[in-house]
């Protein structure tokens, strides 16, 4: 039976699915065929899920659903050929306000993939061992620590990068390949392809670890991803470079030693603040955490209406 994509996608939640999936339609002999293939029991021991007690409970409960509902299946197979086709970043307007397993099944289906695309880029040991703690960590933060039921979809988007073997860590610092389609006045790029910078959580951002891990992100980036005929530009989307903060970072703070090493570009729209400094995703505002002296002055700052905005930058 043939079956139009867009319309599953719309059935099992999606409220913005990206134009590639209108009108495409795809064959239920095919979802099957996929489905046999994939061992997810294997995937869930790959990635070290089998010692996080909750996660299991709950995605061995969402399997049972998922093997009697023809419309999860069939978006898993979706969303498993369109986020782990090798693209370069993913649109905004890809969205799903509902939060399941869903996420996890689609990320625990490319494992086979994952590793694949490692070997394909020659990864070392380390590398392999830091993408396999990262896609646990995308099935388990939810849990761990925005309380939440399942596996947003925003994990299952960043997980497809390290899917994709389109991201290295480096020391403090991650770096991902990928098309921006920013469109800045002060700054346009020439290449078609630019490293993004990204900063795990966990270690304080001391400036001789992100100074390291710049030099040998120079160092090592044209082995791990040789698509670059010219050195890459390095760009950068974080709360942590918001104009907004300036008034509360003090000049020798790890923060504003790490945001002088980059030109201001410009601002988005959005925010991220909340998830970031507060690790939170629905609290509300007054629930905000305080541990920290920059937390309680951006609380206040926030309680009174003040505005934060993601910074984008270009490395200086």
């Amino acid at each position: 039976m043939r079956n139009c994509a867009d319309k599953i996608l719309q059935k099992v939640g999606f409220s913005e699915i990206p134009a590639e999936f209108q009108g495409r339609r795809f064959d239920d002999r095919d979802v099957h065929t996929w489905l046999e293939g994939v061992d997810f029991d294997k995937a869930a021991d790959y990635y070290g899920l089998k010692k996080h007690d909750e996660f299991m409970s709950r995605f061995g409960a969402y399997m049972e659903v998922f093997y009697n509902n023809r419309d999860l299946q069939a978006a898993a197979y979706l969303l498993n050929r369109f986020l782990f086709c090798g693209g370069y970043g993913w649109p905004d307007f890809f969205a799903r306000p509902a939060t399941d397993m869903l996420s996890a099944v689609v990320l625990l289906s490319g494992w086979q993939q994952h590793t694949a695309n490692m070997v394909r880029r020659r990864f070392d040991g380390v590398q392999v061992e830091r993408h396999r703690h990262r896609i646990f960590e995308c099935c388990t933060i939810g849990l761990d620590v925005y309380g939440i039921d399942g596996v947003e979809l925003s994990q299952l988007i960043w997980g497809s990068i390290f899917i994709n073997a389109h991201i290295v860590e480096l020391g403090r610092l991650q770096y991902e390949l990928k098309r921006y389609a920013y469109r800045l006045p002060s700054f346009q790029p020439e290449q078609e392809f630019c490293i993004g910078i990204h900063i795990p959580r966990g270690e304080k951002l001391d400036d001789s670890l992100v100074e390291n891990s710049i030099k040998c992100a120079k160092r090592l980036i044209p082995k791990y991803f040789s698509e670059f005929g010219v050195p890459p530009v390095y760009l950068i989307h974080s709360w942590l470079l918001s104009e907004e903060l300036e008034d509360f970072l003090p000049v020798d703070s790890n923060i504003a030693c790490f945001r002088r090493r980059f030109r201001l570009l410009g601002a988005s729209p959005h925010s991220s603040i909340a998830k970031f400094l507060f690790n939170s995703v629905s609290a509300p505002l007054a629930d905000y955490p305080e541990d920290t002296s920059l937390q309680r002055e951006v609380k206040r700052a926030l309680l009174q209406g003040r505005r934060f905005y993601d910074g984008i930058g270009v490395l200086r």
